[in-house]
């Protein structure tokens, strides 16, 4: 006879599988401030994202790399933590900032075609002065 697994234990097993898939880590450097981000560059990564995080660093965040300049929404199911997000056209000038609550299914939506998308904790674009129309680095 053949054991079945539970659904709760595969839920489970692929949580855990999503979580410990590690990225690469990069400077991203504003006038004002500098953060790591984990790049999510692949289809894979962008919808992963920080989906199951318990906690992110003061100054970490994940930088979303799209190929394409198009309208973005994100929304935070099973998204633990408050986070701020800053779209970001080809020039790497920010077009808008927007506080996302956690488990959130609504989209929050860029203003304007992006090609990056920065998720931070909530408010550090803020405490670190960055607003539209400020550019970053990637280092």
């Amino acid at each position: 006879m053949k054991k079945l697994i539970k659904e709760s234990t595969l839920r489970r097993e692929i949580r855990d599988a999503l979580v410990d898939h590690k990225l690469h880590k990069i400077k991203v450097r504003f006038p004002s401030a500098d953060i790591v981000v984990e790049v999510a560059d692949t289809d894979f990564s962008r919808a992963k994202g920080l989906m199951f995080r318990e906690a992110l660093g003061e100054d970490e965040g994940m930088l979303f790399i799209f190929p394409d300049m198009s309208a973005r929404g994100f929304w935070m199911k099973n998204t633990l933590i408050p986070l701020s997000i800053a779209y970001a056209n080809e020039m790497c000038e920010i077009v808008n900032i927007e506080n996302m609550i956690p488990h959130d299914h609504r989209n929050t939506m860029s203003r304007g075609p992006a090609k990056y998308a920065i998720e931070a904790n909530s408010g550090w674009f803020d405490k670190n002065g960055i607003r539209v129309g400020d550019k970053f680095e990637i280092a």
